[in-house]
């Protein structure tokens, strides 16, 4: 062939007269940037793979992520609607709760107020059986009158509260007088006094007054001097009009 004539012609010559050139060698040379590009690509295009195989070896073994998902939505609905449901029975809990202690304390008030109707029908009868047997003894009695339940008790160091009650049987008219007290004392200094009530205390007067037909009950307060004993108390009944007593009772202390 020609051309090859032709090389081995030329490379004679250069041997021959010392032309010698040494080879070359062209390199392309890559900037950073592009190699970290195409480093960067690499990386996603491994890591697609890597999950995508994942995601495969998932799906192969029977796992699927949607259907997962899907049963995690049923649980959490059925979460919330028992959720819902437990707040609903709580509330249902509260009302019985509530309605069961009214009921227990609408119970417990008609319980106590049967009681004080009881004691108090009980009071009454027991009081009327006395009004009886007191006008029972009252009109048995000079005039019709009479003082029962006669009572005397120390208030303070210097003063005695009394009670009593007048009645008057088979009485036609109202009966309109007075009481007059005769109080007897021992001091400290083991002294004797004699009080005439209202004679002597005439703030005392107007709780002694009398205007009834059947029956009064009567309380007032004695004044006395500091720590005196109270020994009998005899009280009266005057009618108006007249300075003879109609009864008397006495007490003794």
């Amino acid at each position: 062939m020609a051309w090859l004539r032709s090389d081995r012609i030329v490379s004679g010559l250069r041997r021959r007269f010392g032309i010698s050139a040494p080879k070359l060698a062209v390199r392309t040379h890559w900037s950073w940037r592009v190699k970290g590009a195409i480093i960067g690509v690499v990386l996603l295009v491994l890591a697609g793979l890597f999950y995508g195989g994942f995601d495969a070896g998932r799906i192969f073994a029977g796992f699927n992520v949607g259907k997962v998902k899907e049963e995690q939505d049923r649980l959490a609905n059925e979460l919330r609607a028992l959720k819902n449901e437990n707040e609903l029975l709580k509330r249902d809990n509260i009302e019985l709760t509530n309605s069961s202690q009214m009921a227990i304390g609408a119970r417990d008030v008609l319980s106590k107020q049967i009681v004080a109707l009881q004691a108090e029908n009980t009071q009454l009868k027991e009081e009327t059986a006395f009004f009886e047997k007191l006008l029972g003894s009252a009109t048995a009695g000079k005039n019709g009158l009479a003082v029962q339940r006669l009572q005397a008790e120390r208030e303070t160091i210097d003063s005695y509260r009394f009670r009593a009650l007048v009645v008057q049987g088979n009485a036609e008219a109202p009966f309109k007088g007075r009481l007059t007290l005769t109080a007897t004392l021992i001091t400290e200094s083991n002294k004797r006094v004699t009080l005439n009530l209202p004679d002597e205390q005439a703030d005392l007067l107007p709780s002694l007054g009398l205007d009834f037909k059947t029956y009064q009950r009567v309380e007032g307060l004695i004044k006395v001097p500091a720590n005196a004993q109270l020994k009998t108390l005899v009280v009266r009944v005057v009618p108006n009009g007249s300075p003879t007593p109609k009864t008397q009772q006495s007490l003794q202390l």
